[in-house]
């Protein structure tokens, strides 16, 4: 199989929202389109990884409808956050079986923000969970994570839609699911939601440029749900899929594009 037979994919933060990347991932799987290469950040970073370590987006889909809050977060006295983040990278290290970067099935990168020096950081070796929680550190709700002595936060502080990275370390067709330009529902319930929103409104202008890169733009309308709401798991894998089956069309003919022009060269 060939670069031009596949796709890079970009899986870009959001929260809960993020559930929405599953239901691409069933679109894509169903048409037989093949996911040659994943960056991820924040939520992006954990579905790409656990599609890379082997799990099929149904399963995935069962996993995120079953487990409740209480399976990922574990509330601790604030000082550097809200949540420890440990029984998060457990279940981390147990979805993904807990592979380096170098056993994955898929080739990925997970990015994360150097805490101190403010600098994007994109892991591509080492423990896939230390990585995907190292990215998914919202400041203000997860302690940052330490790997070797560097503290580590959201990968959307600087990049919450790593398509830039896609087209540097991939091949073909770049793919990009975004959230960050969905709006943000006017509802507050929880500091988790204005912690969240607030990220919103920062990515949003992190993007503006970065979009250029990408060759399919799929953007999931989830800008109604809470990116903290647990009770909506089904609403987002939907919404995921709906959109994807609406950039099917454009991205069905980009890959028969390539595919003859590299046949003719």
């Amino acid at each position: 199989m060939s670069e031009f037979d596949g796709i890079s994919l970009a899986l870009g933060a959001g929260g809960l929202r993020g559930l929405a990347h599953i239901g691409v991932l069933k679109v894509l799987e169903k048409e037989n389109i093949s996911v040659r290469m994943i960056t991820g950040c924040s939520i992006g970073s954990m579905v790409g990884a656990m599609y890379a370590a082997g799990l099929t987006p149904g399963n995935m889909e069962k996993l995120a409808l079953n487990l409740k809050r209480r399976h990922w977060i574990d509330f601790i006295m604030p000082k550097n956050g809200l949540v420890a983040g440990q029984r998060l990278l457990e279940m981390m290290r147990l979805l993904t079986k807990d592979k380096t970067f170098d056993q994955l099935e898929i080739p990925l990168a997970v990015v994360a923000t150097n805490l101190c020096s403010g600098e994007e950081h994109v892991f591509t070796e080492g423990s896939v969970a230390e990585a995907v929680r190292a990215s998914i550190s919202v400041p203000g709700i997860f302690v940052p994570h330490s790997i070797k002595g560097i503290y580590y936060v959201d990968g959307a502080v600087v990049n919450p839609t790593p398509i830039d990275v896609a087209r540097y370390m991939g091949k073909g067709i770049v793919v990009a699911v975004d959230l960050t330009d969905v709006g943000t529902v006017c509802e507050i319930t929880n500091m988790f939601d204005i912690i969240l929103m607030s990220l919103d409104i920062m990515q949003r202008q992190l993007l503006k440029h970065r979009l250029l890169h990408s060759d399919i733009l799929i953007q999931p309308q989830v800008g109604h749900i809470l990116p903290s709401d647990f009770g909506r798991v089904a609403e987002l894998i939907a919404l995921g899929e709906a959109a994807a089956q609406k950039a099917l069309p454009e991205l069905c003919l980009l890959l028969k594009t390539a595919r003859h022009t590299h046949d003719a060269g």
